[in-house]
């Protein structure tokens, strides 16, 4: 009798397995138990790019994708996710609850994984905050010119060789550190850039791993000895990084102004904002929580990013010499002198821009985009789709399309370029994401990938090291994707 019990609990849970979840979502993959579709991204050499690939040749445009217990419709056709995540955008707009982020979190709170009322106060404060320190504004460009300067001092205080990612990690670091706390970091405060960047690498790493996606969706695996080290990690990681959110913070507390209507970085302007609200429940949103979160998402949006393609851009013009030779000669003619080179430059200098459009392409820092959740019942290709449905705009599948871009996994900027020269819009090009929830520092990226990128060249003529003459363009996985590490030579051009 227990044998006939069991066996038919077991014939259930495959019936709903295999067909009673999927049957109103799009095709795709048959879903393992527990795991879902995580295994196939084992399958294939990491970080799994040609996975997504595949399904869309197996399954079209719009298909399914089981993360653990989690279904995720994914759209990787550019004229669908036009159509759909920009012109409908409003409908895209909710996030997923992930069981981990919400047990480490304490709740849906920050920017990136917020949602409804929450999101939209927060995205809006933030950009209000941002554009009083003068994002867009001359006040934003001075503040990056100094790192770009500080970048080309400690250059020239380096040895010969030099990785430049540590360079490009302490300087746009300082951006962002100093629009969130009001500081930069210099050799009195390494140690701490050092271990918040440690953190941030490893929690990118290890929430990208198939097991970070079984604990991301089944917290409680964290209870047995397989899972428990791996938790651990994470928990960790998350914590380290909150306090020191938490603890530069509390310092701020002790000397914060309230009388002054004016703030000198964002966690003092957020900080006025939650006492204006102290006598109301939840702070009115602005808890310490949301702080911290807050911190974490503007931070790993506003280094982690550009850093990497920064560092990738330098990889992919050194490993394709007439890149490079045309690049110097635009400088050449366009600027002829060792003076730091700002925005208002930027309309000269197509063949750079360009060069930074392919990095960004080519280097497709996320092979999977945030997941979004629908707000009301839509339909894509034929498929009608349920409020509340996880949604993917595959974006990075766009940008290695080959109908899109011939031969995509060319570095080629001529892509970005008419055929007089002038910078051409090419609207696939999406690295920011798309729609409501495109990302919100945008335009301090844009400005920091050029002011950096062209000084850098128009400052050094720089080549390999003899030792790593053919460094790999291979991808460190994780969930955003950076370049192995490489040394350079760099010598004055002037």
């Amino acid at each position: 009798m227990i044998l006939l019990i069991l066996t038919s609990l077991f014939l259930l849970y495959l019936f709903d397995l295999l067909y009673w979840k999927r049957r109103n979502l799009p095709p795709g993959p048959t879903p393992l138990p527990v795991i879902g579709n995580l295994h196939l991204l084992n399958n294939e050499v990491k970080p799994g790019y040609k996975m997504y690939e595949n399904l869309k040749e197996k399954y079209g445009p719009v298909y399914t994708f089981w993360m653990a217990s989690l279904p995720m419709v994914t759209v990787t056709d550019w004229q669908l996710i036009k159509q759909h995540f920009i012109k409908e955008g409003g409908n895209f707009v909710g996030r997923p609850e992930y069981p981990i982020s919400i047990e480490i979190r304490k709740g849906p709170f920050g920017i990136i994984e917020s949602y409804g009322e929450r999101w939209v106060q927060h995205r809006r404060f933030a950009l209000h905050v941002l554009r009083d320190f003068g994002l867009g504004k001359n006040l934003m460009e001075e503040k990056i010119l100094g790192e770009v300067t500080a970048m080309i001092d400690a250059i020239r205080k380096s040895p010969d060789d030099v990785d430049m990612q540590n360079i490009f990690d302490a300087c746009v670091g300082s951006v962002i550190n100093s629009l969130l706390f009001g500081y930069r970091y210099d050799e009195t405060n390494m140690a701490q850039f050092l271990e918040l960047k440690n953190r941030m690498n490893k929690h990118f790493k290890m929430a990208a791993e198939p097991i970070g996606g079984l604990i991301g969706m089944y917290p409680w695996l964290g209870n047995f000895p397989f899972f428990k080290s791996f938790k651990n990690v994470i928990m960790d990681n998350w914590m380290g990084l909150m306090k020191m959110f938490r603890r530069q913070a509390e310092e701020r507390l002790t000397t914060i102004d309230y009388e002054s209507e004016e703030s000198s970085d964002y966690v003092e302007a957020f900080l006025k904002e939650r006492k204006k609200h102290e006598h109301e429940k939840g702070f009115g949103g602005f808890e310490m929580e949301q702080l911290e979160s807050v911190c974490f998402d503007l931070w790993v949006a506003g280094m982690e990013t550009t850093s990497n393609t920064l560092y990738w851009s330098l990889l992919y013009v050194l490993l394709n010499p007439e890149v490079h030779r045309k690049v110097s000669e635009e400088l050449n003619k366009e600027i002829g002198t060792d003076r730091i080179i700002t925005t208002s430059d930027r309309s000269k200098l197509n063949y750079v821009n360009a060069t930074i459009n392919e990095t960004q392409r080519l280097a497709n820092l996320l092979p999977m985009n945030l997941s979004r959740t629908t707000v009301v019942d839509v339909e894509i290709a034929g498929f009608k789709i349920p409020k509340d449905t996880v949604i993917t705009p595959q974006i990075s599948t766009v940008m290695y399309d080959p109908e899109i871009f011939p031969e995509p996994y060319l570095f080629r900027p001529e892509r970005f370029l008419e055929s007089d020269g002038s910078l051409k819009k090419v609207e696939e090009l999406v690295p920011f994401s798309i729609g409501r929830r495109q990302c919100l520092g945008e335009g301090l990226a844009r400005a920091e990938l050029f002011l950096f990128f062209a000084n850098l060249f128009n400052q050094f003529d720089i080549s390999l090291h003899p030792e790593n003459t053919s460094p790999a363009t291979e991808k460190e996985f994780g969930i955003t994707m950076k370049a192995k590490n490489y040394r350079v030579v760099m010598k004055n051009r002037y």
